[in-house]
């Protein structure tokens, strides 16, 4: 595995970027993803997507979707990352691996790990909203092509406090 190095975005990235969460591309991407978690939801799960629960994470892998290209998975990524932060997340890290696999083939992550912001409450002495964990966004490609998108809510574990809302709650904030 080569080293993890900062995930950059170049200019023409950000300009599509930015032209993708304010015009119907956005809408499309998402109103496709409600309709794919829903599904999978009632039980109806067309293999588009894994949804799973233990209790100290929860996880739901977006398998790739063809009739997205590789930069609407990564405005997706972009976009969640976006949204949680402007939902009391911080940016922890966001990075970019690669590997060579068995046979020569890269496989590439590109990361994004966010953290609730409990600094001001921490410092206030109040109690800290943990909100939904610890949250990793993760865009696994093959050979520059996509494989799936991963989002993985990992739970903090303290006695005498309230469990953090579920996947359910998350997916609603990130689906709208």
């Amino acid at each position: 595995m080569e080293r993890p190095g900062p995930l950059k975005r170049e200019n023409s990235f950000l300009e599509e970027y930015t032209l993708w969460k304010n015009g119907y591309g956005k809408q499309k991407v998402l109103r496709r993803l409600r309709e794919i978690y829903e599904l999978a939801i009632l039980g109806r799960n067309d293999g588009s997507c894994d949804i799973i629960h233990t209790p100290t994470y929860s996880m739901f892998v977006l398998h790739r979707q063809d009739i997205w290209t590789a930069d609407e998975h990564r405005f997706l990524l972009d976009w969640w990352r976006e949204r949680m932060l402007g939902n009391g997340y911080v940016a922890y890290m966001s990075d970019l691996r690669g590997e060579v696999m068995d046979g020569g083939n890269r496989k590439f992550t590109e990361r994004h790990y966010l953290k609730p912001d409990i600094f001001e409450a921490m410092k206030n002495g109040e109690p800290v909203d943990r909100r939904f964990g610890n949250l990793t966004l993760e865009l696994i490609l093959n050979r520059k092509e996509v494989n799936h998108l991963k989002l993985t809510q990992a739970f903090y574990h303290e006695r005498g406090r309230e469990p953090e809302p579920g996947m359910e709650r998350l997916m609603e904030v990130l689906l709208k």
